[in-house]
């Protein structure tokens, strides 16, 4: 048994030089045929060094989406890329999808890039377990400009189009992981979070890989019922952003496997271990039967150089 079993989870930064290729690209300088094989280059590095840290678990750095969002539309056609907006309270913005007609799964571009992804890691003999990764319904809806459905509507037909992607994801991916900061955020009405437990019920029939639902920033402890009640094999809660109410969240881990985000995705300082350490065994004495850790966000808010070295901490945790 791992006793510290790690999951990196969402974007890696992007490299300074990779986005220079991606100006290039978008400038017409370069050919796609270029810009994607510095992404594999990328890519395939990134996988080395989560290999040597011992990973159960691993996107693979999202290093061809701009952000989070930006991953939609490699899966689903109608959405336009709209104006820039912040990214919750972070320094970081992201292209809103404007919806003005039907969203339909248009899966290809997504596709392909996982597959794309499984031929890496057999190349570089990867161990762990490869993620995919897509927005959670809530999430999509209220980043959206959305000015065709009701936000009940679009949460329950983008469930039902992204219920098809995943379908189709190549079975070499073992896990899913959902992206679903919105749930904890204010002014969320009690009627849209209502139904959500029948929204990812849709989104996950008929799935076989594990899912993975990864919430970050402040926790809503009204809504931790909620939370824990939906139909997901992995409950990830940013434990940094919310140490003084972890006591609540302990509450409701019994029997429950759970992620852990124990790395500071926001900041630069490098977190203690003792630390860590203190609140894996304190899930696991509350009931947790597995408890992973990792980084608390995408790492797109913080230097390439200072998310490898909280990585590398992870591995020291690891060797212990």
């Amino acid at each position: 048994m791992i006793k510290f079993p790690l999951s990196v989870i969402g974007s890696y930064p992007r490299p300074i030089s990779l986005g220079k290729v991606f100006s290039r690209y978008r400038s017409g300088k370069i050919d796609k045929n270029t810009l994607d094989s510095e992404i594999y280059k990328r890519i395939k590095n990134f996988l080395i060094t989560v290999q040597s840290i011992n990973v159960k678990y691993t996107t693979d750095g999202m290093f061809r989406w701009d952000d989070i969002v930006d991953l939609t539309f490699s899966y689903l056609s109608g959405p336009i890329k709209g104006e820039l907006d912040r990214f919750y309270d972070n320094n970081f913005y992201y292209r809103k999808p404007v919806i003005k007609n039907e969203i339909k799964a248009s899966p290809e571009e997504y596709i392909k890039s996982l597959r794309d992804d499984i031929n890496i890691a057999k190349e570089v003999g990867f161990k762990g377990i490869l993620k995919a990764v897509v927005v959670g319904p809530l999430t999509y809806a209220l980043l959206s400009d959305n000015k065709y459905y009701e936000t009940s509507d679009l949460i329950h037909v983008y469930s039902n189009q992204v219920n098809s992607v995943l379908k189709s994801i190549p079975s070499d991916i073992k896990a899913i992981e959902i992206h679903e900061p919105s749930l904890f955020t204010k002014g969320v009405k009690t009627s849209i979070l209502s139904k959500l437990k029948d929204a990812y019920t849709e989104l996950v029939s008929g799935v076989p890989q594990e899912k993975h639902i990864i919430t970050y920033f402040k926790v809503d402890t009204s809504k931790l019922d909620i939370f824990f009640d939906l139909p997901v094999d992995v409950f990830g809660i940013d434990v940094i952003e919310n140490l003084n109410l972890m006591a609540q969240v302990y509450k409701r881990i019994v029997n429950r496997r759970v992620f852990f985000g124990v790395l500071n995705s926001r900041n630069t300082k490098l977190e203690r271990l003792s630390t860590i350490r203190r609140i894996v065994e304190k899930a696991r004495e509350k009931g947790a039967t597995e408890v992973l850790i990792g980084n608390a966000s995408p790492m797109d808010f913080i230097p390439e150089v200072i998310a490898l070295r909280k990585l590398k901490l992870l591995k020291m945790l690891g060797d212990q």
